[in-house]
């Protein structure tokens, strides 16, 4: 009996691992729709009125391919203006496999295959194909499809509708409909929207997905793991099925010009090119918040892709397989591979004159001028993005060599602001020092402690207190100009920079003339990973040869974290300990916590199996025998 619990235990803790591990797989795409041209004043009615304005614009045969994305279950695809097709994440099934795909003009992404339509009304498909999903090669006169989980399902231009696949559910059972003009494809159901704007569903039911028997006025629909959404005309949504993630939880939704469904979570469109997203949000799936100028969304089983006005794509979730970098992606520009894309931006406070803001594609190994300028009461603060090749992210003239994609962007910040970096009054700090040398029976400092009494602006009051070997305690009250640098007391000089100072840039210390700052690195103070920057410095100082400093500053708030001073026999060495000031830089370096799941169901099985053997081995040895014999 004893065995047979430790057994279950073992069992337990092995589903465990698989379940957090290995989830279970989702219908990704849920067939995400093109948005219709004229999606701003929310309508989805073509120019002349007669139909969805997509279905208008895959039913001309000369029309220009409009870029669009599509989400599998851990995968991405992006369709390019030229008609091909990139994809990156999960491809174990090959259903990355597009990159010799030409004249496509819609795409859609299931489980483990991938489904493209071409200008000619026919398909192609690639991916894992063992139930008959792939198997869309004698198809005709399409003009949208959908993938599921193990199905596709095809629109024809007559209104009816094909599917092929797993139909161990229904799924497939489409071959009666008819005045169909859109399809969506759930893991194991099917859901077509009438050109009346009813929608109709076959497939499984477990969860109440396929519930939509009273909607009406719906204008698009998307179907996920096990729900439901509809878009109705007038911008709000209705949903139906599973909800134990609130997927379902759209009834306040307005102004929605397109939706998506995933595995446990929904995300839609507004017609302001913003997104809102409900559900299940373990992966960060939900995170889409503060994307701008989105044109069309998609939502596979744990991740979340928009593609941006500009061409460019955007992806927020599950990312384990590389489902999510997309960053270097412009389906806009179909460019030769001769050529790179530079997608240029900047914040509130100023503009990027040189060569100007938006996309650009140069040759490869062309070098790029940047010229960043601020507005009348902003600075240049610094570049972000993708900096492989500027030398210093802080000068507001900056050089990139063109040798792959980039995207870049100028920071401003107000004047009013300049020096302040995220200081604010009560804000303190607590160094200890550790000293060597220091001539016997002499109070020695043991630890300083600058407090911000004031900040306005760039000018600041610090209270320095000084504790002493001896128990005594000595405060005094300084000023400092957050924007220009400085702070002098008992002896420390300098314990304020400007903030953001990189690698060659120069600040003035009384006593020590300029001090040019020598680079940045990371290090932990008080249990924080932050960026700082360092500088040494060194004063003659009679009758000793001269006194040699480092310091080390904080380079977002500018304040002194470490320093040391090395002077004749004397070693003084002093940093953080305490402090309210400063929050994680950097997410620590360790292992993912998956691994340590694995390697204790491991050990788990491990001493399970030793225990057994020894358990064998007691049961199997001679009996003992008995005393005096």
């Amino acid at each position: 009996m004893k065995n047979r619990k430790m057994f279950l235990q073992v069992l337990l803790a092995m589903a465990l691992i698989l379940s957090l591990v290995a989830p279970a797989a989702v219908a990704g795409a849920s067939g995400a729709v093109r948005l219709p041209d004229n999606h701003a004043d929310n309508t989805f009615l073509a120019a002349d009125g007669s139909g969805p304005a997509w279905e208008t614009a895959l039913n001309t045969p000369e029309a220009e391919v409009n870029p669009m994305v599509a989400a599998g279950e851990y995968y991405t695809v992006g369709l390019k203006a030229d008609g091909t097709v990139v994809a990156v994440g999960r491809s174990d099934f090959g259903q990355c496999d597009v990159g010799s795909w030409e004249d496509i003009i819609y795409g859609t992404a299931g489980s483990a295959h991938t489904v493209g339509l071409k200008d000619d009304g026919t398909v192609v498909a690639v991916g894992g194909g063992a139930y008959g999903q792939c198997d869309v090669g004698a198809w005709e006169d399409i003009i949208q499809v959908a993938a599921g989980w193990v199905h596709t399902v095809g629109l024809k231009d007559d209104g009816t509708v094909v599917a092929v696949g797993d139909n161990y559910n229904g799924q497939c059972d489409v071959g009666g409909w008819g005045g169909i003009v859109q399809v969506a494809a759930g893991s194991l159901y099917t859901v077509g929207l009438k050109s009346d704007g009813t929608v109709g569903t076959v497939g499984n039911n477990d969860g109440g997905q396929c519930n939509v028997g009273g909607w009406t006025d719906i204008a698009q629909v998307a179907a996920g793991k096990i729900h439901t959404v509809g878009l109705k005309s007038d911008g709000t949504v209705v949903a139906v099925g599973r909800n134990d993630g609130g997927q379902c939880n759209v009834g306040d939704w307005t102004d929605i010009a397109q939706v998506a469904a995933g595995g446990q979570y929904t995300v839609g469109l507004k017609s302001d090119g913003t997104v809102v997203a409900v559900g299940y949000n373990g992966n960060g799936q939900c995170d889409s918040g503060n994307w701008t100028n989105i044109t069309q969304i998609a939502a596979g089983a744990g991740h979340a892709v928009g593609l941006k006005d500009d061409g460019t794509v955007v992806a927020v979730g599950h990312n384990y397989y590389g489902q999510c970098d997309v960053g270097d992606w412009n389906l806009v520009l179909a460019l030769p591979p001769s050529q790179c894309v530079l997608t240029i931006s900047s914040t509130a406070g100023g503009s990027i004159t040189t060569p100007g803001e938006g996309t650009f594609s140069y040759d490869k190994g062309t070098a790029v001028d940047l010229v960043a300028e601020p507005e009348e009461g902003y600075w240049f603060t610094h570049w972000a993005g993708d900096l492989d090749t500027i030398s210093d992210v802080t000068v507001a003239t900056a050089n990139i060599t063109m040798d792959e994609p980039y995207a870049i962007t100028a920071n401003f910040e107000s004047e009013a602001q300049e020096g302040q970096a995220g200081i604010s009054a009560g804000d303190w700090i607590k160094i200890e020092y550790t000293i060597s040398g220091w001539p016997a029976g002499q109070p020695h400092p043991e630890w300083l402690e600058l407090e911000f009494i004031t900040v306005e602006g760039t000018s600041a009051s610090v209270e320095v207190t000084m504790g002493m070997s001896d128990g005594a305690d000595q405060s005094d009250t300084v000023p400092v100009d957050l924007g220009e640098g400085g702070g002098e007391a008992f002896g420390l000089s300098g314990f304020v920079i400007p903030p953001n100072l990189g690698r060659g840039d120069s600040i003035y210390f009384s006593g020590y003339g300029d001090v040019t700052i020598e680079g940045e690195t990371m290090r932990t103070y008080a249990g924080v990973r932050r960026r700082v920057v360092y500088a040494s410095l060194s004063q003659s100082v009679p009758p000793e040869s001269e006194v040699q400093l480092s310091y080390y500053w904080d380079k977002e708030t500018g304040v002194m974290v470490e320093a040391s001073t090395i002077w004749g026999d004397v070693t003084i060495m002093c940093k953080v300990t305490e402090t309210n000031m400063l929050e994680a830089d950097s997410p620590a370096v360790g292992v993912q916590w998956w691994l340590w799941v694995i390697i204790a169901a491991i050990i788990v099985a491990v001493a399970f199996a030793v225990y057994r053997l020894r358990k064998r081995k007691m049961s199997t040895a001679p009996a003992r025998p008995p005393e005096g014999s």
